[in-house]
Order: structure tokens, then sequence, then C-alpha cells
């Protein structure tokens, strides 16, 4: 059974949605090349239930993973593609993906490994 990994994300004011999404779709293809990643899916949020003091997020990518997790984090730590920090420093190195643009820094990102607990319940057709 495939587990999920969600990356919420909240480029700042400095970038605008389309700007970001360019950037993002070219990032995927690095992730998606990492043994472990399946598929991923890109959504737009809007706000349904929001925490007060917590700023919302603007975008999520939902990956379908395989069901080593712990690998899977190894892996992205072994890449540097793990942390915001990480991926600056992947970048300094000279990896082949994205160029890092000028509002990385403003970008906030966190991320959750879903693992399923229970089955899936669904809505039967009728």
């Amino acid at each position: 059974m495939a587990n999920l990994q969600m990356v919420f994300s909240d480029p700042g004011d400095r970038v605008s949605d389309e700007e970001f999404d360019r950037w993002y779709d070219e990032h995927l293809e690095e992730i998606l090349s990492i043994p472990g990643f399946l598929s991923a899916q890109r959504y737009a949020l809007a706000p349904a239930v929001e925490l007060e003091g917590v700023p919302p997020f603007r975008r999520v990518v939902v990956y379908e993973v395989d069901d080593d997790t712990d690998k899977l984090m190894r892996s992205m730590r072994e890449l540097r593609l793990d942390r915001h920090d990480s991926y600056e420093e992947r970048k300094e190195i000279g990896d082949d993906g994205p160029e890092l643009p000028t509002w990385w820094d403003d970008v906030r990102f966190a991320s959750w490994n879903c693992i399923p607990i229970g089955e899936r319940v669904s809505v039967e057709a009728s």
C-alpha cells in the first residue's frame, strides 16, 4: 500500500502564484526522480478552517510514495532535498535542477508523511 507525503508551501509576498507554480513544476522532476516517489499532484489551498495565529499556506503538493517512509527520508537527506537550507546547499554545489529564485528565502515549507491507519472508506455509488 502506498503512503502519502504532503508538502505545504507559501511563497511569500515577493512572488506571484504563477511564478512560484512555474518554478515548482520544474522542481517536481527533481523530487519524482527519487526512488520511492510514485506520483505528484499540486493544489492551490483555499482556507476552510484556520488556526488563530498560524499563517495559512497557499499551496500543497500531495506525493504518492512507497511504504518505506524511513528509506525515502534517508534518500531525500542524502540528495539534500529534505529541508529548505539543505536544498540551498544542493544548489551551491551545482546540481542540474531548477535554479534557486531570488525570492527563495521568503518561501515557507512544512511537510508530513501520511501513513494509512485502518481501511480506506468510500461512498458507494447508488
